[in-house]
């Protein structure tokens, strides 16, 4: 029986100049998916020892420093945690949120478009005085992340329980979504 594991020769290179090959265990991450990824916890949203924080959780989705575009721009990874959101949401309303939650902020926190480098050299121009006149470019668009959020959990999300918190409370290093405890979906919400 031929063993899979080719032995290390005494002429070739020592093990850690290996190129790496995709079975080698140097490729696989130290750590697995779920001692990374914890899927809900306490709501540090909520007052300490309020009835609030004894009956809901936060699921976190956290920042995507890998967003395809060069400039360091917030951005969500679109990964669906599963349970306890699955309860709550459909993968593919959970992609439209995040896709769209992204691309808001991209438009915001870039650095290169039109309206921020406009924003920019006016306020140098002007030493940031034009900032009492009129507001920037970037906090427009942040107010616009804002409203969108607050529209869609009156809308959406408040009847099935959940609360879509604003990427700037978390310093958008988290998307946090609100879902009651236990995870058990409103009766009213039990056919989606």
């Amino acid at each position: 029986m031929a063993s899979s594991i080719n032995p290390i020769s005494p002429d070739g290179p020592p093990p850690d100049e290996r190129p790496l090959q995709i079975a080698d265990p140097r490729w696989l991450p130290s750590i697995t998916h779920r001692d990374y990824f914890r899927t809900h916890a306490e709501n540090p949203h909520v007052p300490v020892g309020s009835l609030g924080a004894s009956r809901t959780r936060i699921v976190r989705i956290h920042r995507d420093y890998v967003y395809p575009r060069e400039s360091n721009t917030p951005a969500f990874t679109p990964q669906f945690p599963g349970y306890p959101l699955s309860v709550f949401m459909t993968e593919i309303e959970f992609l439209d949120l995040v896709h769209e939650v992204n691309d808001q902020l991209d438009q915001a926190f870039y650095p290169l478009s039109l309206g921020n480098m406009l924003d920019g050299c006016i306020g140098f121009l002007t030493c940031w005085l034009c900032e009492i006149v009129y507001t920037s470019y970037h906090k427009r668009k942040s107010l616009e992340l804002e409203r969108f959020l607050e529209k869609l959990n009156e809308e959406v999300y408040k009847a099935r329980g959940i609360k879509v918190i604003s990427p700037r409370r978390t310093a958008y290093l988290s998307l946090d979504i609100q879902v009651p405890y236990p995870f058990i979906r409103p009766e009213r919400e039990q056919n989606i």
